[in-house]
């Protein structure tokens, strides 16, 4: 298993983490193909909510380049007691 992890500096900012993870990556496609066809390659992301009703929102350039590198997004949802 491979993993990086996105930093603290944009806490509560799904979108700005996922930039981030992407921005120190390549960017080559055609390395991404390799790769999700040899492997299963995902963004994973334990969201904690404080309370109920709340949401996020992910900017449609950034559901594109996890499209175009074939990368699943996986979001495991934790709400409080």
């Amino acid at each position: 298993m491979w993993s990086i992890s996105a930093g603290t500096g944009h806490s509560g900012n799904l979108d700005a983490q996922i930039a981030e993870l992407l921005a120190v990556v390549t960017g080559d496609l055609s390395v991404w193909q390799q790769l999700t066809s040899d492997y299963h390659v995902d963004v994973f992301c334990g969201l904690f909510i404080a309370g109920g009703n709340q949401g996020l929102t992910l900017q449609p350039s950034t559901l594109a380049a996890l499209g175009a590198r074939g990368v699943a997004l996986g979001l495991d949802l934790y709400a409080a007691d």
